[in-house]
């Protein structure tokens, strides 16, 4: 389910990541404004609230409609994967930056966000930034063949129920291309919720950690002129799944 509200843009909320990103995809490829980014003809709206109820996975509908190779690459920037590399068909920086993957392990902050929470459950302060001040000398140096993380920060809140904890996540990104990547960011924010949850049901033991949901703000969120007839195709196909 997508919505637009006059003041505040878009709203999409579903019980699914799989739905969710369907939905976004719809709103875009329907609502979009044609603008320009460095020269790439794009369809694009701002400021999308995007929800999804869960954080299940695998999801069904990104396993039928998601790239795969897209998909498999976020995983392994965020988990494995030292070095960045572009996963767009058009390259916009060259590959060398630190990945997801080395900023997490570097500022340790999956041990920070599970040795908070489990110190103090109803913290706010459980968040993983991304971009830093090292990266804003990068751009200014190369403006042209710069990197900085679409994903600016990602927030962990514990929720006391009575028999057990909601873990929610809420995400920032400056940027998205939904088609080409959102599906990959989508699934690997559900896969870093899955760890710090792992994390804290071996500290915490008064009761049971459950996966909430996943919501956030996406600043600027587009589909790219290269990729307008396959999105076509993949909202035809779903829609007649």
């Amino acid at each position: 389910m997508y919505k637009e509200i006059p003041q505040f843009g878009f709203h999409i909320f579903d019980k699914t990541i799989g739905e969710a990103w369907i939905d976004l995809i719809e709103a875009v490829f329907k609502y979009g404004e044609i603008s320009f980014d460095e020269g790439r003809k794009r369809l694009a709206i701002s400021n999308v609230r995007w929800k999804s109820a869960t954080q299940i996975i695998p999801d069904k509908i990104v396993g039928q409609f998601g790239d795969k190779k897209s998909l498999k690459a976020l995983v392994d920037l965020t988990f494995s994967q030292e070095k960045m590399y572009d996963t767009d068909v058009v390259k916009n920086f060259n590959s060398g930056a630190k990945s997801y993957y080395k900023r997490i392990k570097e500022g340790k902050m999956l041990d920070f966000v599970i040795a908070r929470l489990s110190r103090m459950p109803e913290s706010k302060k459980a968040v993983m930034v991304f971009p830093t001040y090292k990266d804003y000398q990068a751009i200014m140096n190369s403006q042209r063949d710069d990197y900085l993380p679409c994903l600016v920060s990602v927030q962990f809140r514990l929720v006391k129920q009575s028999r057990y904890y909601n873990l929610n996540t809420t995400f920032n990104f400056r940027s998205m291309d939904v088609f080409q990547k959102g599906h990959g960011n989508f699934i690997v924010l559900a896969m870093l919720s899955r760890v710090v949850a792992k994390g804290l049901s071996k500290k915490i033991k008064d009761k049971p950690i459950r996966l909430g949901f996943l919501d956030g703000i996406i600043t600027d969120a587009h589909i790219y002129r290269e990729s307008f007839s396959e999105v076509e195709k993949t909202l035809l196909d779903y829609h007649n799944k």
